[in-house]
């Protein structure tokens, strides 16, 4: 096996895990929808990208490489990751979770590899190759690798480290709705105005179904297959402001 891919039994009990959270997250997301939940407004600031060499290589990778839709998604991380940061009170290195942020998604729907089974192995080996290049310490290249590979886990405790567990909860955020209750909408339509949603939801779901076809036996194309397109065509952050 590569790394990256999951066993047949690892795939079922991941199915199983991703049935068991949508059903439980279908009430809340209804009682949002009609909104009857109540939503925390803590004030939250806006904090700059940050100003260093690596963020300048990794954003400038990110647009070469990515398509608008989702280099928007990247950017938009970066900002509900800083959100669930003051939210969950947790310190964090900048320039690594940018980074991470960023570049998450750039072996997304990628060729074939033959050395990778799951396309976030196929991102954070890019990342680390950026990081390393340019210079950054063999911890930080560390951390924003497995930042990276943890992403499209179920769930990502703080055990794992700050990096993987924010850029976890901004890009389930980002695709799924969850945790929306936590984050103010004015935060989310100021976020959404610089960076749109446009087209991401569409082509999204056009490379998880490669991804299907790619890598069969990645956490992506399993969590697609046990029924991600539903949380990811009702997402909260698509509809009008309340």
């Amino acid at each position: 096996m590569r790394p990256g891919e999951l066993t047949t039994l690892e795939q079922i009990q991941l199915m199983a895990r991703a049935a068991a959270a949508q059903a439980m997250s279908t009430p809340s997301m209804l009682r949002l929808r009609l909104g009857r939940y109540p939503t925390r407004t803590p004030e939250l600031r806006k904090r700059p990208l940050p100003d260093t060499k690596l963020c300048s290589e990794a954003l400038d990778h990110a647009r070469g490489t990515l398509s608008p839709a989702v280099l928007n998604h990247s950017l938009r991380c970066w900002i509900w990751a800083d959100a669930f940061a003051q939210i969950d009170a947790i310190e964090y290195d900048p320039e690594d979770l940018f980074t991470a942020c960023a570049l998450h998604d750039v072996g997304l729907g990628a060729e074939g590899s033959a050395e990778h089974g799951c396309f976030t192995y196929i991102s954070a080996a890019d990342a680390e190759e950026l990081a390393t290049r340019v210079g950054t310490s063999e911890r930080s290249v560390r951390r924003i690798g497995e930042a990276i590979r943890l992403h499209m886990d179920l769930t990502v405790d703080r055990g794992a480290g700050a990096d993987a567990y924010l850029l976890h909860a901004a890009a389930h955020f980002d695709v799924a709705g969850r945790r929306a209750p936590e984050i103010p909408r004015a935060t989310v339509d100021a976020t959404i105005a610089e960076y749109p949603r446009t087209g991401f939801t569409d082509e999204f779901a056009q490379s998880m179904r490669r991804e299907v076809e790619l890598r069969p036996h990645s956490r992506a194309a399993t969590l697609w297959r046990s029924g991600m397109a539903l949380p990811l065509r009702t997402n909260p952050l698509d509809w009008k402001s309340r």
